[in-house]
C-alpha cells in the first residue's frame, strides 16, 4: 500500500487530504442525519399534546430546551400564532430555509471533492505522461525504470481520483435525499401543527 501511495507521485498529498476530509464529512452526516434526531415521537406528542391543550407558554419552554429544525419551527410556530395565516407561513419559510443550511451542513463541500478528486487524479495523469516524454527525450541509462515510474503515476493517480469519488457521489446522493426526507416529514408535521394552532376556539372558551 505504501509503494502504490508513493508510486503515485506528489499528486497523491492532496488526493490523500481530500479523501480523508471525505471521509470525514460522510461519518458526520451519517451520525447526525438520523431521524431520531430531528423527530422523536416524544417530542411530537408532547407538543402536539400542549398546543391541543392551549398550553403555548409550556410549548414555548419545552421546544427552548431541545435543539434541532422542529423544536426551533413549532416555538416560531406558536410564538407567531396570532398573525395573519401567510405571515405565519412566510416566518416558517424562513426559519426553515436557516434550519436547511445546518441539516446540508458539509454536503456542499462534499460535492465538491465528488468533482475534484477525478480532476486531481487528471493532474496525476499529466505529470506522469511529462516523466514518460521527458524519459523519451533523454533517451540515457534507466529510461525503463522511468517509463515505469512515469506510466505508473499516470494510472494510479487516476485510479485514486475515481477511488475516492465515485463512493462519494452515491453517499452524496444518498444524505441529499435523506436530507430531503427529513424536510418533508419535518413540514408534514408542521402542517398538522399550523391547522391545531389556527383552529377556531370553542364556543364556551371565548
Amino acid at each position: 500500500m505504501i509503494d502504490w501511495l508513493i508510486s503515485g507521485g506528489p499528486v497523491m498529498i492532496p488526493l490523500g487530504l481530500v479523501s480523508v476530509v471525505a471521509l470525514a464529512i460522510i461519518l458526520e452526516r451519517l451520525w447526525v442525519l438520523r431521524q431520531k434526531n430531528y423527530l422523536e415521537g416524544s417530542t411530537i406528542t408532547a407538543v402536539t399534546r400542549m398546543i391541543a391543550s392551549r398550553e403555548y407558554s409550556e410549548a414555548v419552554d419545552y421546544c427552548r430546551r431541545r435543539s434541532g429544525p422542529f423544536p426551533v419551527l413549532v416555538a416560531a410556530l406558536v410564538e407567531n400564532r396570532n398573525a395573519p395565516y401567510d405571515e405565519i407561513k412566510e416566518i416558517l419559510e424562513d426559519r426553515g430555509r436557516h434550519e436547511l443550511r445546518g441539516l446540508q451542513r458539509g454536503l456542499q463541500a462534499l460535492a465538491t471533492i465528488t468533482a475534484g478528486a477525478p480532476l486531481l487524479g487528471l493532474l496525476g495523469t499529466v505529470t506522469g505522461m511529462i516523466k514518460i516524454f521527458t524519459a523519451v527525450s533523454t533517451s540515457g541509462t534507466g529510461i525503463t525504470e522511468r517509463l515505469a515510474s512515469g506510466i505508473a503515476e499516470a494510472l494510479i493517480t487516476t485510479e485514486a481520483g475515481l477511488i475516492i469519488a465515485i463512493p462519494s457521489l452515491f453517499i452524496h446522493a444518498y444524505l441529499e435525499s435523506r436530507t430531503v426526507s427529513i424536510l418533508s416529514d419535518i413540514e408534514a408535521n408542521m402542517l398538522d401543527l399550523l391547522h391545531l394552532v389556527r383552529r377556531p376556539r370553542p364556543a364556551r372558551e371565548e
